[in-house]
């Protein structure tokens, strides 16, 4: 019996074929990947400031949960819209940007109830009340966004995972997991586990992948074995750490970022966290007039949108990567 919120359905599995066929990888200079926006519009502004900050504009790989607070169908378009306004690079024939799905985009699209709720997979730490709330929130959204066919059916051409070639390596971009787009194989608690290391291990050799770039867990996580590397930028559209308010992005280069929060670099190659230091108070504002005292995204988001976490930046750091003195 699926459970909602916890169940994963089986139709999240990725077509391992995805990431040893290798005629589909998009060639790139410098990504950024964006997982967990989370519908917040002062961070997709933010965003693409930091790109045409950059020497060379980076592809950005919007890889899932874009959408979350935008449950009224006028701040959805929106933030399509904001996504599809994203500057081309100078080489016309060169997207900006890519889309894949994430578990809140692939239960929008899902047209029969299979009783999986929001489809967040969560696991037995998290507590059921916030289950219910990620439920509720994923009803109303739903219930707001599904007749509007023009945006399910953008919706609907999104892949579950793409791979990027850059600097010698393949980067494989996925919501969740490398296996599923809501798996947790990719949280802090998963990644420290030995056996865990050596399945990873084992998969990047099978798959001919070097670098897992995920999101999901809300929770970044950063784990490199000098050979193979799996970054989690936990959430792009909320703060990640205390006393912080800015949420992550990946960034992948040769070139190294001066504003980089941590960094790993595998063969001349940098791995970093970046600060999306969007307008607190204005998204907080927005916020507020969406979401009221009381109300499911209130009670489990507001004190992490205002306080930020718990959690140290170290928290994030299995192995490898280093945090980078500058920022601090």
């Amino acid at each position: 019996m699926n459970r909602p919120g916890r169940t994963c359905p089986i139709d999240y599995r990725v077509d391992q074929r995805i990431y040893t066929d290798k005629t589909n990888d998009i060639n790139a200079d410098t990504i950024y990947v964006v997982g967990g926006l989370y519908g917040n519009h002062e961070a997709l502004k933010e965003i693409e400031k930091m790109r045409l900050d950059e020497d060379y504009e980076p592809i950005i790989m919007f890889n899932g949960d874009i959408h979350w607070f935008d449950i009224e169908l006028k701040d959805f378009k929106k933030i399509e819209e904001g996504i599809n306004n994203i500057s081309f690079d100078s080489d016309v024939n060169k997207p900006s940007h890519y889309e894949i799905l994430g578990n809140v985009e692939a239960e929008l699209i899902r047209e029969s109830d299979i009783n999986v709720g929001c489809g967040c997979s969560y696991p037995d730490c998290v507590d059921d009340g916030a289950v219910d709330r990620s439920n509720l929130i994923h009803s109303i959204m739903k219930s707001n966004i599904y007749q509007e066919k023009e945006m399910i059916d953008i919706l609907k051409e999104r892949q579950k995972a793409m791979v990027v070639s850059l600097g010698g390596k393949r980067i494989a971009i996925t919501h969740g997991d490398e296996e599923s787009l809501a798996g947790w194989k990719c949280s802090r608690e998963n990644l420290s586990d030995k056996s865990r290391q050596e399945d990873l291990k084992a998969w990047f050799e099978e798959h001919d992948i070097d670098i897992i770039a995920c999101t999901h867990t809300c929770a970044p996580a950063a784990y490199s074995d000098g050979k193979n590397a799996v970054i989690n930028n936990g959430a792009s559209g909320m703060p990640n750490f205390e006393g912080e308010n800015f949420g992550l992005l990946t960034r992948i280069s040769k070139r190294a970022s001066d504003k980089a929060i941590y960094r790993e670099c595998l063969d001349g190659l940098y791995i970093e966290a970046l600060p999306i230091r969007y307008d607190r108070d204005r998204f907080l504002e927005w916020f507020d007039s969406r979401w009221p005292s009381g109300s499911p995204a209130d009670i489990s988001y507001r004190d992490r949108i205002v306080n930020g976490t718990d959690d140290p930046v170290g928290d994030a750091i299995i192995s490898g990567f280093k945090i980078c003195k500058a920022d601090r």
